[in-house]
């Protein structure tokens, strides 16, 4: 049984005496198998994963760790927790991670009573947002495929293009140097696009003078990066080269700010007031930075109201970023990983404005 599924078991709240887990990164971070679609019971006393009969298991399957083959995930749950009805009364489920219809069907179906009230999502957020040194080393790995490919990207850019083509190229730089699979759906904005934050590409020609945003994200051992760069085609004018130097200072000063114990939301205002000095507040509407790694139900956040205190093994985006309707908008996002005594920056692709 791996370390972090013991420690798991030890933290299962006050009450609940057995929890699902269910979800694919998060399975694969409790047990280290690479499971679609798979299960995992965990009781104050043993782990039973629900696979498909197909599964043939890998070298590293962990000997103590129940494997239960069933085409119906279902009535394998239930037939296992009626073997274990006078252990088993409770069973919490994430409800951050679970659907509607697969709750009410699992009430319907297990022996005992089922605690959806957050207590699981806290414990295993607690757990994992938190990254050991293997975890961090993985994540730096994501961010070094990202950082090669968008300097590798940028010698195919040119005028005249679509932004969809420019996604495909993004796709097959990242996959060659080494990403699993894409961390999250990618951003690729150009011209006017640029204003929306998360647009997605729909066939936009690049123009000369254009802005280009790629919020990308690479994937090595099941750990994602995520980052965001602009740069223009042939030209920036004077507006874009205003806006850019604003937010790169914004975004420098956000990163600066970051320190273990002061609240998120002073971190996310340290960024702001730059930005709102410099008369664009109502055009940045969305939080500094958010946690990264591996997938978890919530972590702390980098926006005006998360009072959490900032704390240490950490990994955090910063990305300020301004938007005009009609025009353009830049974003400049970097993750940095939150030491007890230190912040490093993981991102090491310029913060200066590229003409391409």
């Amino acid at each position: 049984m791996t370390k972090r599924l013991e420690v798991l078991i030890e933290q299962i709240p006050v009450g609940i005496d057995a929890a699902l887990i269910t979800g694919y990164e998060i399975i694969r971070y409790y047990t280290g198998q690479s499971v679609p679609g798979a299960w995992l019971l965990v009781s104050r006393s043993e782990a039973c994963m629900f696979v498909s009969p197909y599964h043939r298991g890998n070298k590293e399957q962990a000997e103590d760790i129940m494997y239960v083959k069933s085409c119906d995930a279902y009535k394998a749950l239930q037939e296992e927790l009626k073997k274990r009805e006078k252990k088993i009364k409770t069973l919490a489920v994430q409800v951050e991670q679970i659907s509607v219809s697969d709750y009410e069907k699992l009430k319907k179906i297990v022996p005992c009573e089922i605690v959806a009230d957050g207590c699981l999502d806290n414990v295993i957020y607690q757990q994992n947002c938190r990254k050991t040194e293997e975890e961090v080393r993985a994540v730096q790995a994501a961010q070094n495929v990202a950082d090669k490919m968008f300097t590798e990207v940028l010698n195919y850019v040119h005028a005249g293009m679509n932004d969809m083509e420019l996604q495909k190229i993004v796709g097959v730089l990242l996959r060659d140097f080494g990403s699993e699979r894409d961390s999250y759906d990618h951003v690729t904005g150009v011209g006017v696009n640029t204003s929306m934050p998360h647009v997605r590409p729909n066939g936009t020609i690049i123009q000369p003078g254009d802005f280009v945003m790629l919020d990308v994200g690479a994937t090595v051992d099941g750990y994602g990066s995520d980052m965001t760069r602009m740069f223009a085609i042939e030209f920036a004018d004077d507006k874009k080269r205003e806006i850019y130097e604003i937010v790169r200072r914004a975004q420098q000063a956000g990163c600066e700010a970051i320190e273990v114990g002061k609240p998120c939301c002073e971190v996310d205002r340290a960024a702001r007031e730059i930005i709102e000095d410099a008369g664009y507040g109502e055009y940045y509407m969305h939080g500094l930075g958010h946690s990264i790694g591996i997938q978890v139900p919530r972590g702390p956040r980098f926006n005006q109201w998360d009072t959490t205190p900032v704390f240490s093994d950490l990994i955090m985006t910063v990305e300020p970023g301004i938007y005009l309707p009609g025009e353009f908008g830049v974003r400049i996002e970097d993750m940095l990983y939150i030491g007890e005594k230190q912040v490093q920056n993981m991102t090491h692709s310029t913060h200066e404005l590229i003409i391409v």
